[in-house]
């Protein structure tokens, strides 16, 4: 095994040292990342400028509701796209 690189050859000899555990319920951790990766992998970033003042209510908006600004914004987006709110005129 002289083809390892450091990196490589200091995890195995953690793993052959059982210094690794395996988890309770492998398929379901292994489902629960799979689900987090699929996620994270079919999104874009997109920049948003906004006033001072918008950024302030969303804020404040977000930390009334105990969540995030990132989080919040994309509800809020998203929700918009799905036609769940109208503009009032």
């Amino acid at each position: 095994m002289n083809s390892l690189n450091p990196e490589e050859k200091n995890i195995l000899d953690s793993v052959e040292q059982g210094e690794w555990q395996s988890v309770d319920h492998l398929s379901e951790e292994i489902n629960r990342y799979r689900e987090y990766a699929n996620r994270h992998i079919n999104r874009q970033t997109i920049e948003v400028m906004l006033s001072v003042e918008d950024a302030r209510k969303i804020q404040g908006l977000a930390h009334q509701l105990g969540t995030s600004v990132v989080d919040l914004s994309q509800e809020i987006l998203h929700r918009y796209l799905q036609g769940e709110f109208q503009e009032i005129q």
